[in-house]
């Protein structure tokens, strides 16, 4: 089964009108930053993830972009949805599906790869 890396995600339009507080969850379980609760991020900016894992099984899966409230329920943003169809390398850009019930503006890339 293929090895899969989250290189980095960009933020082209956070939700919030300062900074984002995000985080990322995988099946449920935050995944990333792996040592704080979130990671601040604005508009035109770019933070390294440097995340690795092993793909169990090839078709989709979702990663979850959260962005955290310390007074009010934490917001899901949306899901990347990665297609891992082959276990030949690549490089590529998914695009954020935002949850519109959760999160009217915000606009996210992730690089990642197929290793």
């Amino acid at each position: 089964m293929p090895l899969i890396k989250l290189n980095s995600i960009i933020c082209e339009c956070p939700e919030e009108t300062d900074k984002d507080e995000i985080y990322l969850k995988f099946q449920g379980q935050k995944i990333w930053p792996e040592n704080k609760k979130f990671i601040k991020i604005d508009s035109d900016e770019t933070l390294p993830i440097g995340l690795k894992t092993k793909v169990t099984k090839l078709g989709w899966m979702a990663i979850e972009l959260w962005e955290y409230d310390l007074t009010t329920k934490n917001d899901h943003l949306g899901d990347f949805h990665l297609e891992i169809n082959s276990e030949e390398p690549s490089t590529n850009t998914t695009i954020l599906s935002r949850k519109e019930d959760e999160a009217e503006k915000a606009s996210y890339m992730l690089n990642w790869q197929i290793l």
